[in-house]
């Protein structure tokens, strides 16, 4: 977790209604119906007032409030620098195919107990509570991929799939005052016993990296160099005494294994000295 409950007397509580501004993520479908960025927002707005009125323990951090644009990487860089306790992200979803529905909640791994179960808590309340579907718990493995806020928070972390907007009855509940209310109070009362049932703990302060290249010379992140890797690339400089005292590295999982495995990944695009290195916040 963030800082402690002992310590701060405060839970924080970050939300984050995703995408925003220029990024509507799903596109309405009609002009009588909402851009999910609007639906994610007019959601997290519930959540976080009902919030305020009725756990004032919780502090409630917005990463936005409007319709704006804030990029992942500020997103997850609110939430550490505030060292939060918790951070939800707010989404709706969308496929190819209209039949599909229901919602889902995104972890990074199963192995982190404390976003395992706020996972947990969330979904029944979404099939309880709103009366939705649901398609479970979904963590980077099953995923096939991570997902930028569950990532690189270093707190527990969900991202919550709300529902399809490419199905033309979900579209529509999440459309409705009435659909977005009960959705928020879904997630309120799972926030609540989450909060209330005994938090248990995931450290989330070692972390690994892949290195892929020193140098006794800086090198531009976002050189052409790089572009085979398909990741964000990290610069970290060392003292003047150090040979090679310019480091990139890649990754940032709480797994050894994941690690391993993109270690694995970046040596068979041509990256063989690639090594893994763990950090300790």
């Amino acid at each position: 977790m963030g800082t402690s409950q002992a310590q701060k007397n405060v839970f924080t509580l970050v939300i984050d209604p995703g995408h925003g501004g220029s990024d509507p993520g799903k596109a309405r479908q009609s002009r009588h119906l909402a851009h999910e960025k609007d639906v994610n927002l007019a959601i997290a707005l519930k959540l976080g007032q009902y919030i305020r009125q009725n756990l004032p323990s919780v502090q409630v951090i917005f990463t936005r409030e409007k319709d704006e644009y804030v990029s992942l990487e500020d997103r997850v860089e609110l939430a550490n620098r505030k060292k939060a306790d918790c951070f939800i992200s707010i989404h709706a979803n969308a496929s190819n195919r209209a039949q599909v529905q229901g919602t889902e909640t995104h972890i990074y791994s199963r192995s982190q107990a404390a976003s395992l179960r706020l996972a947990t808590l969330i979904e029944e309340e979404l099939r309880a509570r709103a009366g939705r579907p649901s398609r479970g718990i979904l963590d980077a493995r099953e995923r096939g991929q991570n997902l930028y806020v569950t990532q690189y928070t270093r707190m527990p972390s969900v991202l919550v799939e709300t529902g399809y907007l490419t199905h033309p009855k979900e579209e529509a509940y999440l459309n409705t005052a009435n659909g977005q209310a009960l959705i928020a109070s879904a997630l309120f009362r799972a926030l609540r016993s989450y909060c209330q049932g005994g938090i248990p703990p995931e450290n989330r302060q070692r972390y690994y990296r892949v290195q892929v290249l020193a140098t006794s010379r800086p090198v531009d992140v976002k050189s052409k160099y790089f572009d085979d890797l398909d990741e964000k690339v990290v610069e970290i400089i060392n003292p003047a005494s150090e040979a090679y005292r310019y480091k990139y590295l890649i990754g940032h999982e709480f797994e050894i294994e994941r690690a391993r495995a993109l270690q694995k990944k970046v040596a068979q695009r041509g990256f063989k000295d690639a090594f893994v290195v763990a950090f300790e916040e």
